[in-house]
């Protein structure tokens, strides 16, 4: 390779994906003038994911998904994102609208029908239905949020969806019978849930039906677990998180990071698949710290993906605890969470609350543009980390101020900075893991819903949104 003329040497690395090409150019110094004098790595940047635009959020009963974006100038160089084009889809008017998965600039979207789109490129696809073990939870629209998108642009414009299997459903007790049910048909159905309930979950091989873009098809593939079993069949019927439950289940996300597959399963345990490999590892949550905090309350856990790779969030009331999953030096042993960050967000968060209910006015650098109608706000602000919506204790915090509480929620965290944004009915906030810094950015919630429709209607879902300018999805003509 070393005596290629550099006209054909860039030729040969003009063909190999942008992540690779990377790698290529620190080969040697040779292969790095190639790709620098060629330009070879401007010429693919258009497929490289784009800084953090936005976040879509689906809500309980409300028919589409929203888009909860920074408020910028006309003239700026970010795309534009209309979440009201995804109405033009084919399909039936449900009230079961909305984003499924994201992934690297591609949107998994469901309108009684399954779609992957580019919300900039403005192409879609209709995906056919999977083939799929009939379940008591088939029918229901939450039974596709087991669907999860895998694209990496960076390695190829190809794009993968997963369809994750159910455990095994519990065994139905015997019918009533006008004698009555013998003791035999107790005891057999008994010894029927002893059996399935000790077996192993997920499977030594696990079968996942998995769509690729290139063949177009669905076809299925058998993971060979790594290390040892999470959980059992009976840990799964008693940890309540059915396809039914979907309030908890749906806010549990998936990451790609580094060629991996990141997924948050039922009864509290990752899982971590290769596609090329074929292999999959179960990989323990990490065990909460809950002293002092208030017991009636419940934890919710996030997975999600920033700066430094795969992160675990859970939020107990205002008590906020983060991990980051480190890799260990010998392959064979499962990666162990560290914990990155604490804190007690009520201080900050209840002084945002008192001043809320002053009328105290706070500049809002996020808007939600919703899919049903515009909002009325036509100012441009920029996201300023140093400007008056930064909640400050320091000199407040002896103030009389009311115990109010509103759970808050993770939408999720900034791909390259360690910036966790979240939310609840009302607000949605910014914070800085670095410095402890807390913003306010605006309301994530539609606002021709009234307060009492916000108290009753939490947010569902969220999905950090970076746009990417390619893809080979079909051109559609929706005029």
């Amino acid at each position: 390779m070393e005596d290629l003329p550099d006209e054909l040497l860039a030729d040969i690395l003009r063909r190999v994906p942008p992540r690779s090409l990377a790698v290529c150019r620190s080969v040697c110094k040779h292969w790095c003038a190639a790709v620098d004098t060629h330009e070879l790595l401007l010429a693919v940047a258009h497929r490289v994911p784009c800084a953090l635009h936005g976040i879509f959020v689906n809500y309980v009963n409300v028919r589409r998904s929203g888009f909860f974006s920074r408020i910028t100038a006309g003239t700026t160089s970010q795309p534009s994102i209309d979440a009201r084009w995804f109405a033009s889809f084919p399909g039936q008017l449900t009230r079961h609208r909305s984003v499924l998965d994201h992934c690297n600039g591609l949107l998994l979207y469901e309108n009684k029908q399954v779609h992957v789109c580019n919300p900039v490129t403005r192409r879609r696809a209709t995906l056919p239905a999977p083939p799929r073990a009939q379940t008591p939870y088939s029918h229901l629209p939450y039974y596709r949020h087991r669907m999860y998108l895998m694209f990496d642009p960076t390695m190829s414009l190809h794009y993968h969806v997963l369809f994750f299997p159910d455990a095994p459903d519990r065994p139905k007790p015997p019918y009533f019978q006008p004698a009555g049910v013998s003791q035999s048909m107790r005891a057999n159905h008994e010894h029927e849930c002893n059996t399935l309930g000790v077996m192993e979950w997920p499977p030594y091989v696990y079968p996942l039906q998995v769509f690729s873009s290139k063949t177009g098809r669905w076809e299925e593939k058998q993971f060979v677990r790594q290390g040892d079993a999470a959980v059992t069949v009976s840990d799964v019927w008693s940890d309540g998180s059915s396809p039914i439950s979907c309030q908890d289940g749906l806010r549990r996300h998936a990451v790609y990071w580094r060629a991996s597959f990141y997924v948050y399963c039922d009864t509290g345990f990752i899982m971590r698949l290769s596609l090329e490999d074929r292999i999959y590892l179960a990989i323990k949550t990490p065990r909460q710290d809950i002293t002092g905090c208030k017991r009636h309350l419940k934890t919710y856990e996030y997975l999600g993906k920033s700066k430094h790779g795969v992160y675990f969030t859970a939020f107990h009331g205002y008590q906020l605890q983060v991990w980051v999953l480190r890799d260990t030096l010998e392959s064979c042993r499962t990666p162990e969470w560290e914990l990155k960050h604490q804190v007690d967000l009520e201080p900050k968060l209840k002084l945002h609350y008192n001043r809320h209910f002053r009328r105290e006015k706070y500049e809002k650098c996020w808007i939600l543009d919703s899919c049903d109608e515009e909002s009325e706000d036509s100012g441009h602000y920029a996201w300023d980390s140093s400007d008056d919506s930064v909640i400050d204790v320091e000199g407040g915090i002896n103030m009389d101020y009311k115990d109010y509480y509103f759970a808050v929620d993770l939408l999720g965290y900034h791909p390259y900075k360690e910036i966790a944004f979240m939310g609840n009915r009302f607000q949605g906030f910014a914070y800085y893991l670095d410095n402890s810094k807390l913003q306010y950015l605006g309301s994530p919630y539609p606002a021709y819903l009234t307060k009492h429709d916000r108290r009753l209607l939490p947010m569902l879902e969220s999905f950090i949104y970076t746009p990417c300018m390619d893809d080979l999805l079909p051109v559609q003509n929706d005029a």
